[in-house]
């Protein structure tokens, strides 16, 4: 995790600290290391409809505009640069 750029550190640093608000839920599984991780999942599922609702409205509002963006274009390079490491 230190190899990643400092926000997605920050990013997995928020998500483990949202996952551990489940403890006691993910404790009482027949196993807890795998109940933990259906409590990210379900966390980091919830991040990604949040933010596929913002960009539906944001394409919206770009198309009332008349307004053509490829958002592939624009993609973070740090971000990029650390996944080709994987």
């Amino acid at each position: 995790m230190d190899e990643l750029p400092e926000q997605v550190q920050e990013s997995m640093d928020d998500l483990l600290l949202e996952t551990e608000q489940h403890e006691e839920t993910y404790m009482d599984a027949e196993n807890a290391p795998i109940g933990q991780i259906w409590v990210a999942m379900a966390q980091m599922n919830k991040r990604i409809q949040k933010l596929e609702d913002l960009v539906q409205a944001q394409r919206t509002a770009l198309k009332e505009m008349d307004v053509e963006v490829e958002v592939d274009k624009h993609l973070d390079k740090d971000l990029k640069e650390s996944l080709k490491r994987y």
